[in-house]
């Protein structure tokens, strides 16, 4: 049992610490390049209404290729004293737009062929989701930072780099602090997480949930592919094809489904966002953080469900 935990968590450790490792070393050396200035143009129009210094821009950039990579990168620019915590806070929550982007390229190959249409939907109305989350925050953050510490001294350097291989030289050196920091934390939380779920504790949410889902708004039909959801995303949405394709739900009863088990599975889809957070960020602002984000999210979501339940 323990054997079996520790395998798992040592496989999704070994997916997510080298973009962790990226992310930190990018950062560095994107200001040892001086290419901050450079290509803070894209986003701009972002961290200028936010009130953030231009190295979040660069976060959010990164959010698009790799979600771990980028707040990486925040946290290393939290080390070193150039944003606080509440801009660390709301440039995270920031990158979930562009986390929900790269969210396509595993969801798209699955839902299209087994929902069409409605997987498309389904799709853009969790992409609307990570938007609207993007614009509240970015809303908040007009208003409660006011980018007064963002000093253009703090950003001048003493020396420029003799060439690409010393600025990398350099910013392998300084990103050894914040890695340390970074791995003696999301190294013992995730094979924590990974031991709680290879004991049950979140199988045994899962049951409470699927009773609690016989209480909601969804067909008796819809039920199996909300149970099958805790178990296996792709085993739900195949599920719901085979209902779909049958014509045993309806196109709006089937992303009503989805919907709400979605909100369902939120809960206990916490397993996988805790190491990632926590293990960036340290316990206390990693789950403050990830609360933030994860509540935000769910409020949205449960909003929109309640819409189209209203409206559909």
């Amino acid at each position: 049992m323990l054997t079996d935990a520790l395998l798992l968590s040592f496989d999704y450790l070994s997916t997510i610490i080298p973009y962790m490792i990226a992310g930190v070393v990018l950062a560095e050396l994107v200001v040892e390049l001086g290419w901050v200035d450079k290509i803070s143009f894209l986003v701009r129009p972002i961290t200028g209404f936010v009130h953030l210094r231009k190295e979040c821009g660069i976060s959010f950039l990164t959010a698009f290729a790799s979600p771990s990579a980028a707040n990486a990168s925040l946290k290393d620019l939290h080390d070193n004293e150039l944003i606080d915590e509440k801009e660390l806070i709301i440039a995270s929550v920031l990158n979930s737009f562009p986390s929900i982007i790269t969210h396509w390229r595993t969801l798209l190959p699955v839902l299209v062929p087994l929902l069409g249409t409605i997987g498309l939907i389904y799709v853009g109305i969790l992409t609307l989701v990570g938007l609207l989350k993007t614009v509240i925050v970015a809303l908040i953050g007009h208003f409660i930072l006011d980018g007064s510490n963002h000093s253009v001294a703090e950003f001048t350097k003493a020396g420029k780099p003799d060439g690409f291989v010393d600025a990398l030289k350099s910013s392998l050196v300084k990103s050894k602090k914040t890695l340390g920091k970074i791995l003696v934390v999301t190294v013992p939380v995730t094979i924590f997480v990974f031991i709680l779920m290879d004991i049950g504790v979140f199988d045994i949410v899962s049951q409470y949930l699927k009773s609690v889902s016989r209480l909601l708004p969804v067909p008796v039909n819809g039920l199996p592919v909300i149970a099958a959801q805790f178990a296996s995303k792709i085993a739900g949405y195949t599920i719901a094809g085979n209902l779909l394709t049958g014509e045993v739900l309806s196109g709006k009863e089937i992303l009503i489904t989805l919907l709400i088990s979605k909100i369902l599975t939120s809960i206990t889809g916490l397993r996988i966002i805790a190491p990632h957070y926590i293990g960036i960020f340290g316990p206390r602002l990693g789950m403050k953080t990830m609360l933030i984000s994860f509540i935000l999210r769910l409020m949205i979501l449960i909003f929109i469900t309640l819409l189209l339940l209203v409206f559909l």
